[in-house]
């Protein structure tokens, strides 16, 4: 800890000493929106079962003098506890503290409040839940500054927190002009952005004209893809709609946004009251506990959110939010946006696409509708990079060929979807989809070159190895010498 003085400067020095305030105010992104202080209080806060109620919006005059960059403590339910906060009080001096509890679900309120840093309680009656909160924040956060709280005297605490990366160690035995230019030091160097963005890889799918098998594509690429990040789960009617269990991970969630929706939950048999509408209206009580539950659960592990036929114009903001929130709880998101006639949905959404897979048939048609729908997407600026191109119901007895669009559309060729238009019909009407054990079907083994694809560019840990036993002739080789 520094032991430099905080006090006036030199007579002769006419330059103000910034306060914490101020170094709040001036590092703090001028295009996001205030958020309004968190009143201090002597007494800790009874939590709502699920999530902390979303503070109330300022008004323009409030907003503008509030600090747009609050920082976070989080303190035990003690006495102790009280004593920081109102330590804390006489540090800050006027710039936001928000308060919360070990057991509220921290993450979240980082990924909710964006907080310039986070300070942390580090006291015997709490140090095994402050260690854990701590590594937990390095390893998701760490760009974000940890500062503990606590007593230098009890030195397994202070060594606790240096051993976890904390910046610092504030000792409320010490002087409170010390904290404060340890606290100023810290403000003077903002960390660095990005908590915005999206951890989770997004793949949207997207056609200019209704039919063409966007639905059943992201049905099936969803299904197989949770399959192979979650692990195989047994597909039985009774695991269909049991509930999520606390620790279970949330691996592939497909959000169906074309018009009208709700094919996707016809196709994988998972109906949800919960959609993408109420998501985006409820999302500051949405944390990782409430995805689980909430979420229509297909029993795969999928999760599932669909627009519903009558929903309104959402707000932009909220949308992306919402987008961003599910990024850090899912390892990966699908995006069925369909023929979509919602201009304002493609501005909201597609821009943090890792990919925009454009799905076109083999007629004359289809094709100039693609072309504008690709100069849309020129128009919003949606990198030519990201988009690849995808060919349904391919027939190789048509003249015009998977290659001639290509190059067309000017786009790369990503895959093209065999003409199973009879035997999808089949499998759907029976209320099912092909599973990726049905490894002699043609349209399974695009959908699984097409997971390969993802696995490899986004989740290379759990892309199946290249080996030379992949050659045919050494996979006889192999079966010979077994025999």
């Amino acid at each position: 800890m520094s032991k430099e003085p905080f006090g006036p400067l030199p007579p002769g020095d006419k330059s103000p000493v910034p306060s914490l305030a101020d170094l709040l105010a001036a590092h703090a992104p001028e295009t996001d929106a205030p958020l309004e202080p968190a009143a201090l209080r002597p007494e800790p806060l009874q939590p709502p079962p699920a999530r902390r109620p979303a503070e109330p919006q300022v008004d323009a005059t409030a907003a503008a003098d509030s600090p747009k960059v609050p920082l976070l403590l989080v303190h035990a339910e003690f006495s102790e506890g009280a004593l920081i906060q109102t330590w804390m009080q006489h540090v800050m001096k006027g710039p936001a503290l928000h308060l919360s509890r070990f057991q509220e679900g921290v993450t979240d309120l980082v990924l909710d409040h964006q907080p310039y840093a986070v300070l942390i309680q580090f006291d015997p009656c709490c140090i095994e839940a402050a260690v854990a909160l701590s590594a937990q924040l390095q390893l998701q956060y760490p760009q974000i500054p940890r500062l503990a709280v606590g007593r230098a005297r009890h030195a397994q605490c202070m060594l606790a927190a240096l051993r976890t990366g904390v910046q610092d160690f504030l000792d409320i035995d010490g002087s409170i002009e010390t904290a404060q230019l340890v606290v100023r030091k810290l403000l003077s160097h903002p960390p660095s952005t990005g908590l915005h963005a999206s951890l989770a890889p997004q793949t949207a799918i997207i056609s200019a004209r209704a039919g063409l098998g966007c639905s059943l594509l992201a049905a099936h690429l969803s299904w197989h893809l949770q399959l192979r990040l979650g692990g195989p789960a047994p597909v039985t009617p009774d695991k269909a709609t049991a509930d999520a269990t606390p620790k279970e991970s949330l691996s592939s969630l497909l959000i169906e946004l074309g018009t009208p929706g709700g094919d996707c939950a016809i196709y994988l048999n998972t109906p949800g009251e919960f959609g993408f509408t109420d998501a985006v209206s409820q999302q500051r009580r949405l944390d990782r506990r409430m995805a689980q539950s909430a979420l229509a659960r297909h029993a795969s592990g999928l999760r599932l959110l669909t627009l519903s036929r009558q929903a309104h114009a959402l707000p932009s903001i909220e949308v992306q939010a919402l987008l961003n929130r599910l990024g850090h709880y899912f390892r990966h998101i699908v995006l069925d946006m369909g023929a979509t006639d919602s201009a304002q949905m493609l501005k909201d959404v597609l821009p943090a696409a890792s990919e925009v897979w454009v799905v076109c048939d083999q007629s004359v048609a289809s094709v100039v509708w693609t072309a504008e729908l690709l100069q849309q997407l020129d128009v919003l600026q949606i990198p030519r990079n990201r988009r690849q191109l995808i060919i349904s119901r391919h027939d190789t007895g048509l003249e015009l060929s998977a290659e001639q669009i290509a190059r067309q559309l000017q786009l790369p060729l990503l895959a093209h979807l065999p003409e199973r238009r009879r035997e999808l019909a089949q499998v759907v009407n029976q209320g099912k989809l092909f599973t990726p054990q049905q490894t002699r079907e043609p349209y399974v083994q695009v959908v699984e070159k097409l997971v390969d694809r993802l696995l490899a560019d986004h989740h290379p840990e759990m892309a199946p190895a290249k080996t030379a036993s992949a050659n045919p002739l050494n996979r006889l080789l192999h079966r010979i010498s077994h025999h």
